[in-house]
């Protein structure tokens, strides 16, 4: 028996007692023949496309909870149990995005107030509660002052640690440098772990004006759980905080002397991580990134985003048009063109490109002439023919290589400000719009979360949750069509 067959039999066997339902009944509703029916409940066979099994769903009459499960046992029974989990914990993290990008920190309200540091040399704590006041303290006393510093060696499952974090330096300019462990062995559940890391750093990277996440590998359980006594660190201007992995224990220590010689041990250890995060402040800056990424990695093979990547096909003459007259403007035009050439450079060479976008993606750009991926401040709106013309190329002049695919809304309502972009060497970054004039990027390389977002787009692109390439097409033309009554 599979699981979908079990979750098949609860739902059927109950309305089959009563005299609610046949095998024939369901098997002429469904279109589906008897045979095949018996084999599914059976457990014997699974159906051949989310197609029949739709047809299932809507002829047993399902409530929209019911439906899931049963698409849920479907997914699991067809994918093993520990690639189902993988795919969800990757799909939650894109939810978990969701909340933050295009968002911005409400900075009207004032932070709370944190207790006091103490006034000694040094201070003991022992027990919960008292170290997560310390911690505050600490972090409180120096958020307080100007252009504040904060070190930090701690795992991001510090739930406490990450909240005063994100609360206490809202927008304050207090910077943070955050040194961080990801699990190095490849079992499914430390991916599971990594990608919790993962959410947390994003939590901060939101919340802080200025945050700087480092990572490097190691056995968390051996490294944190077992002989280390005292593996967090915390550095400020006044103190060093040293804190026990399950945060029952803190010695506080203050003085120039002490916080010279702990700074240096972050220093160093800071040396052998490496960087999680990159803010890029300006426009160029972030296309010179990915011109930079694309020539040291290699082609983009998937890419996520809610608008299509129409931008690459765009010319001087149109970027001549639109772009405003600012200061660098030439420097901009030249990047960007530079940027598509290379954009289109991978394609003839026949790498395979396959780009997820949504409706209200495309739907955005028909209706106010912007791209999701550039900021508004340097660029007017396209005029509707120009709009058309745009879509036009970007449907007619692709090369085989390329593939568009349109999104459906059931798995996710993707981020309207992130793009994820997944490259044929294995590396995975984000961007987003921070404000209308900068971009932050988050590029990883590390395998246990770069497998799990790879693994997530090669389902995607034959998943039940996108249209198929001629549906995709057509919805193109129909958007070229209501263009083309604006003109």
């Amino acid at each position: 028996m599979s699981v979908f067959s079990q979750k098949l039999q609860a739902l059927i066997q109950p309305r089959i007692d009563k005299g609610q339902l046949t095998i024939y009944g369901l098997a002429r509703n469904s279109k589906i023949d008897r045979s095949s029916l018996y084999k599914f409940i059976n457990g014997e066979r699974l159906p051949a496309s989310t197609e029949i099994l739709s047809r299932l769903v809507d002829a047993l009459r399902l409530s929209p909870t019911q439906a899931f499960e049963l698409r849920a046992a479907y997914d699991i029974s067809r994918m093993g149990e520990e690639r189902y989990r993988r795919r969800r914990h990757t799909l939650e993290f894109l939810n978990f995005f969701n909340q933050y990008v295009g968002t911005q920190p409400a900075e009207t309200l004032p932070p709370p107030e944190p207790p006091p540091l103490p006034s000694g040399c040094s201070e003991v704590r022992t027990g919960v509660l008292p170290v997560n006041n310390l911690v505050q303290a600490v972090v409180g006393a120096e958020t307080a002052r100007p252009n504040g510093e904060i070190l930090v060696i701690a795992q991001p499952d510090y739930d406490f640690l990450i909240h005063t974090l994100s609360a206490l330096t809202l927008g304050r300019e207090c910077s943070v440098q955050h040194i961080l462990c990801l699990e190095s062995e490849s079992q499914e559940e430390d991916n599971h772990y990594n990608l919790g890391c993962l959410r947390a750093v994003v939590e901060l990277m939101f919340s802080l004006k200025s945050y700087q996440p480092y990572y490097y590998y190691d056995n968390i359980t051996s490294h944190f759980k077992n002989s280390n006594s005292l593996p967090y660190l915390i550095v400020t201007s006044e103190c060093a905080l040293q804190l026990s992995y399950n945060q029952k224990y803190a010695v506080c220590l203050r003085g120039a002397e002490y916080v010279a010689f702990f700074r240096k041990l972050f220093n160093d250890a800071r040396k052998n991580a490496n960087l999680m995060l990159s803010t890029l402040d300006t426009v160029t800056d972030n296309i010179r990134f990915y011109q930079n990424i694309f020539q040291k990695c290699a082609a983009p093979h998937w890419v996520c985003s809610c608008s299509p990547h129409i931008l690459q096909s765009m010319d001087r003459e149109l970027f001549e048009k639109y772009i405003y007259d600012i200061p660098g403007r030439e420097e901009i035009i030249q990047a960007f063109l530079g940027y598509c050439d290379r954009q289109r450079a991978f394609l003839q060479e026949k790498h395979a490109y396959i780009g997820f976008f949504t409706r209200e993606g495309i739907d955005y750009f028909c209706r106010t002439g912007r791209f999701r991926q550039t900021p508004s401040s340097i660029y007017a709106p396209l005029e509707p023919r120009d709009r058309w013309e745009l879509l036009r190329r970007f449907c007619e002049e692709q090369p085989p290589a390329f593939k568009s695919i349109l999104l459906r809304n059931n798995p996710t309502p993707f981020p309207a400000h992130l793009e994820v972009i997944a490259f044929w060497d294995g590396s995975i970054a984000f961007s987003y719009e921070h404000t209308p004039h900068q971009f932050r990027v988050m590029l990883l390389f590390e395998k246990s979360l770069t497998s799990c977002f790879e693994d997530f787009l090669t389902y995607l692109e034959n998943s039940r949750h996108v249209f198929s390439v001629s549906e995709t097409k057509a919805f193109l033309r129909q958007k070229m069509e209501e263009l083309e009554r604006m003109f």
